[in-house]
């Protein structure tokens, strides 16, 4: 009798501490992880995220023309989406991926991921033109300006530094990526536009690793004294097409 009786005395033990042990594991999750990854996306919402892909490419058919993003585009949102799940869950609903020459009307006021620069996606170039006067970023074809010098109280191109890729034998070895992170300009809501961007396509990567892995420890910085907005710029290695060894070459905030 009394083995059964202990025995019923660990069942109710392990039936009182399971849903405890559940309530702790999810606090440290939450803790440790989601709530990190909400304060670096900072969407309002997120069950409405739309996604704006670079159009890298049109493939004629034969029948009709095949627009397609790139390589960088693709992974870039790979990594996006890993993280973006691990902030919001059940909130989160990425159904509007949409190369950027589709009109998104309405939805540009929404939540927006914005892949590519202004080369190759419209939406970027239009967020461009909106902030020129905001940050000291310009893009030319690959090249990256990061101006230095104001004017007025406007960004000039003289003196600014120049960041662009390099290739050997027709394969990049070294690649700038840059992440933009501001509210939406395209709407008085209080919604939030990411743009993840580089020389090149590995660099469009680079710069999404780098927000999704390691940007956590230097928000606190970029977003102190009630600054919204910033943007931050990435070199990387690119090894066997892969970036390697990003590091911070420039940031500003505002």
């Amino acid at each position: 009798m009394e083995d059964i009786h202990s025995i019923y005395i660990n069942i109710l033990s392990n039936a009182v501490w399971l849903p405890i042990w559940a309530v702790l594991v999810y606090l440290a999750f939450f803790i440790r992880i989601r709530l990190p990854r909400r304060r670096l996306w900072r969407l309002k919402d997120p069950s409405h995220l739309v996604v704006s892909a670079a159009t890298s490419t049109t493939t004629n058919t034969g029948v009709y023309n095949r627009p397609a993003t790139g390589i960088g585009q693709v992974r870039a949102l790979i990594l996006a989406t890993r993280s973006l799940q691990n902030a919001y869950r059940r909130q989160l609903d990425i159904q509007n991926i949409l190369l950027s020459k589709e009109p998104l009307h309405e939805c540009i006021e929404n939540d927006l991921l914005i892949l590519g620069g202004p080369k190759n996606n419209e939406v970027a170039a239009k967020l461009f033109e909106l902030l020129a006067d905001e940050h000291p970023v310009r893009i030319i074809e690959s090249l990256i300006l990061w101006r230095t010098n104001r004017v007025g109280g406007r960004w000039v191109d003289q003196g600014a530094l120049e960041y662009e890729g390099h290739a050997i034998n027709r394969k990049v070895v070294m690649d700038y990526g840059l992440i933009i992170h501001t509210p939406n300009p395209f709407t008085s809501r209080k919604r939030t536009v990411i743009l993840f961007a580089g020389s090149h396509t590995y660099g469009t990567v680079a710069a999404a690793k780098f927000f999704t892995e390691d940007l956590h420890k230097y928000i606190r910085k970029l977003t102190r004294n009630g600054r919204e907005s910033f943007v931050v710029l990435v070199s990387t290695h690119i090894v066997n097409e892969y970036p390697t060894n990003i590091k911070i070459e420039r940031s500003y905030a505002w």
